[in-house]
């Protein structure tokens, strides 16, 4: 992620990356405890986006806060997006109460079209290819012998 960032041509040492990320992760417990701060003052159980701004503004970060703001609302959007998705995916699914009547269902009526003698239904899917094969399957025609008068050669597709 780091080289991402970085101008083409440059490049940096694992050690510096090793210290990038540390200073990294610094910088986020240093908001997040400050954010909690915040959120315990206001008797509130999780930090809010609310919070990590005043945070950043309380640690002299403010020049941050416009590009936190839109990141937020551009988070809000996707999570918009994806719960408007998960909404609709779960409008398509049944519950276990009507998988289980169905359920239910299906098998009577398997019960009765076999105690009626009825033919199984169809499969679902498209059907087979080609014209319904009548009469048993078709075999392979038996393999013939090679002319006595030829000579063999019991070395072809050997390994050796």
């Amino acid at each position: 992620m780091i080289s991402e960032r970085l101008p083409p041509g440059l490049k940096l040492t694992a050690e510096v990356k090793e210290m990038i990320l540390d200073a990294c992760n610094e910088f986020v417990q240093c908001v997040a405890s400050e954010a909690n701060e915040i959120s315990t003052k206001e008797n509130k159980s999780t930090i809010l986006p609310e919070h990590v701004v005043g945070a950043l503004e309380s640690l002299d970060f403010a020049s941050y806060v416009q590009t936190v703001s839109a990141a937020m609302l551009e988070m809000k959007e996707e999570g918009k997006a994806e719960r408007a998705e998960k909404k609709k995916k779960k409008g398509l699914q049944m519950t276990p109460e009507e998988a289980l009547a169905m359920q239910q269902k299906m098998f009577a009526e398997a019960k009765a079209r076999y105690e009626s003698g009825e033919p199984a239904a169809a499969p679902a899917g498209p059907p087979p290819a080609g014209p319904p094969a009548a009469g048993p399957p078709a075999t392979a025609p038996p393999v013939a012998a090679p002319p006595p008068d030829l000579p063999v050669d019991t070395t072809a597709g050997s390994l050796e």
